[in-house]
């Protein structure tokens, strides 16, 4: 009888610890999938190479959690990867989320059209409205420039006022903290990027809360890491303004 009793509770003690186990496995695959940055992939210009540009898509997978927003065309390439955000048929709603949910754009493929969109701020398709919205959130654009870089013949037979056009177009990009990099240094910077903007530091100023008081706002929400002015407390106070950090 007693050896009985030994064997079930030997068994209990069994189950248990295996059930332990488990548990720890499943929390420590779960941690290690949510240290991955969330980031969207947009796709929706034409590339004279889409196989790289695919390859370059499924190498992002192992080091973000990969949101891919896409035009018809892609969608077709597509098929097998996953759910991907039909970028014509969505509705603001389902942009926005992209905006506000993740943390950094990706553009593996990129037109002489979304360089002078960006650099003009015309957010007239949702291609150029997605890029822009993100830089009004003060988040990464990382861009692969094989497209609208000029090669050596067009270099030399093409007009300069052509060339500097050009060249003007992606300054002010550049300016804007647009990254513009090689498809095959794509993922690279995208982490150098991701690894600055944690680290970023948003500075909140007086003049934000008087904006603030002007639109009747109560309550402002910024980011974990913002520096708060002690200007900008005070006035905060005054107003009766509330300033929440993010957790």
């Amino acid at each position: 009888m007693a050896v009985d009793v030994k064997e079930t509770v030997r068994e209990l003690v069994k189950k248990a610890v295996e059930a332990y186990m488990s548990e720890q496995a499943k929390d420590t695959l779960t941690k290690s999938v949510k240290k991955k940055p969330s980031i969207t992939v947009l796709l929706s210009y034409q590339s004279t190479d889409p196989n790289s540009i695919l390859k370059a898509v499924t190498e992002m997978k192992s080091s973000f959690q990969v949101r891919i927003a896409a035009s018809k065309e892609w969608e077709e390439l597509l098929e097998g990867e996953g759910e991907v955000l039909p970028l014509e048929g969505a509705v603001y709603q389902e942009l926005e989320a992209l905006w506000t949910s993740t943390d950094l754009l990706i553009l593996p493929v990129a037109s002489f059209q979304l360089v002078a969109k960006l650099a003009l701020m015309l957010d007239d398709d949702r291609a150029a409205k997605t890029a822009i919205q993100f830089q009004l959130l003060g988040k990464p654009v990382v861009i692969a420039n094989n497209e609208v870089e000029l090669g050596v013949y067009q270099q030399i037979l093409a007009p300069h006022s052509v060339q500097e056009k050009l060249q003007t177009y992606m300054r002010t990009t550049q300016k804007d903290q647009v990254k513009w990099v090689p498809l095959n240094q794509l993922v690279r910077i995208a982490k150098e990027q991701h690894k600055l903007y944690q680290e970023k530091q948003p500075l909140v100023l007086a003049k934000h809360m008087e904006r603030a008081s002007r639109e009747n706002v109560k309550a402002i929400k910024v980011p974990k890491n913002s520096k708060i002015t002690p200007v900008a407390k005070d006035m905060a106070r005054e107003l009766k303004i509330q300033i929440q950090k993010e957790t």
